[in-house]
């Protein structure tokens, strides 16, 4: 702008001596022809009419300049204004055009990598939280929201304890800032919550190793801590059951070895009991193995059509045996919408063998169980009522887990691997169906299995 001041000086001066060079030779014109007065007037006047029109023409390039310079603050980057001109007002308006254009190439960039990071922020599980150095929250994304159960127009720049009231956790949070250690610890974010988080605080460094503020990252681990758990029940759970039989299988070879032999009928009663207590074992490790390989999915399941009552037929005469031995009678029933099935027929041979097994077990002596197959909306159901002593409530929820017993003494006086219910739903699951239980202690149980019809 200084220079533009001096070029109007300059300018001005200019017009001014050409103006009294002019009137000096107008002078001399002027007094050979008596019109001195009226020449004078009209240079001085041609001048200022110049010195107007030059000046008002740079002054107007200059607001527009300046109106450029106004657009760009409020954002807008497109180019008002076009200078072609060589001197300093047209080397500015290109120097603006290229500023405007390197701010919103810039401005774009980073918007996009804002719109980026907020995206890969909204689609994380994990709630996320940042906090500046003294403590108060700089950004929430949405899990986070609904973990703590806040937005971020509630919680913006506030401190944690105003946000949730968990002293742990803010402690831990101040401890971060403090000394710029990472913190990790599992906990529930409110005494009533039922969820496990594991929380990450980790301290954001900035230049010279200086805390600009903290990541909090919160983890829902209650799924994970159930696996563990159920876990460490199957570990305990297969080694009781292993060692339950092999303890017994060695108290009998030892008691033989210490002279048992001797007495043949002793004998081979221990030498029955062995070969029973084998079978167990061997069914345990066979049911093992099978429900492992559903789990997998490394059993092919080859469906097709089956006549429900050849396969139900099947099924009752293996077990007809069972149920004459507590004089329990077993009656089926096939609606005529329902007689055939799609699906496995060994796998759904094997369900029905399970489920009726169970049934006549736990069923009074003299009862009767009902094998009913009946059209669904969602295809084929397959029911068997017992009229045996029922399932508590509390324990329908876990009846389905590898292991589970209701009541461990009788389970195991009957006999069985508790994996039969386990392996029903996997192999229901495997065809797309679901399974399902109804039960009241001392007045019988009901399974209903349901199958798709494709």
């Amino acid at each position: 702008m200084r220079k533009l001041t001096w070029k109007y000086t300059l300018v001005f001066a200019a017009i001014t001596g050409v103006a009294i060079i002019l009137i000096n030779l107008a002078t001399l014109f002027a007094r050979e022809h008596g019109l001195y007065f009226f020449i004078v007037t009209g240079i001085y006047l041609l001048s200022i009419l110049v010195f107007y029109f030059w000046t008002d023409y740079h002054t107007r390039l200059i607001s527009k300049l300046k109106e450029m310079a106004h657009s760009f603050a409020k954002g807008n980057f497109i180019p008002t204004i076009f200078i072609t001109t060589d001197d300093e007002l047209g080397q500015l308006c290109d120097t603006m055009h290229m500023m405007g254009s390197t701010l919103n190439s810039n401005i774009k960039e980073t918007l996009k990598e804002k719109d980026r990071m907020e995206t890969i922020l909204a689609s994380m599980v994990e709630g996320v939280l940042a906090f500046d150095q003294v403590g108060r929250l700089m950004l929430i994304n949405k899990a986070a929201e609904e973990m703590l159960g806040v937005t971020w127009e509630e919680a913006k720049e506030r401190y944690f304890l105003e946000i949730l009231r968990n002293h742990q956790l803010a402690d831990l949070l101040k401890k971060g800032l403090a000394d710029g250690t990472r913190q990790v610890i599992e906990i529930k974010l409110t005494p009533g919550d039922t969820e496990y988080y594991r929380v990450y605080i980790t301290p954001i460094q900035g230049k010279g190793e200086r805390l600009q503020g903290a990541v909090m990252v919160l983890r829902n681990v209650t799924k994970l801590r159930q696996l563990e758990q159920m876990r460490s029940e199957f570990v305990a759970n297969v080694s009781h059951e292993l060692r339950t039989p092999l303890t017994s299988i060695k108290g009998y070879v030892e008691t033989l070895l210490d002279g048992a032999m001797e007495d043949k009928e002793l004998s081979q009663k221990f030498l029955k009991i062995m070969e029973a207590e084998t079978d167990r074992l061997n069914r345990l490790i066979t049911d093992l193995l099978f429900l492992s390989r559903l789990e997998t999915g490394r059993v092919e399941v080859a469906k097709k059509s089956i006549e429900t009552r050849q396969m139900l037929d099947k099924v009752v005469n293996v077990l007809t045996p069972v149920a004459q031995r507590k004089d329990i009678v077993i009656k089926t029933y096939i609606y005529p919408q329902a007689h055939t099935i799609y699906g496995n027929q060994d796998m759904l041979e094997q369900v029905l063998i399970n489920l009726l097994d169970n049934a006549i077990k736990y069923s009074h002596d003299k009862g009767s169980v009902l094998v009913e197959v009946s059209p669904h909306e969602q295809g084929t159901a397959i029911k068997i009522t017992d009229q045996g002593i029922g399932i508590p409530a509390d324990s329908l929820p876990r009846l389905f887990e590898r292991f589970y017993r209701v009541d461990k003494a009788r389970s195991r006086q009957v006999g069985g691997t508790g994996l039969g219910l386990s392996i029903v739903k996997h192999i229901v699951e495997r065809h797309r169906g679901q399974v399902q239980v109804e039960s009241e202690e001392g007045k019988g149980t009901t399974f209903t299995v349901i199958l798709p019809n494709s």
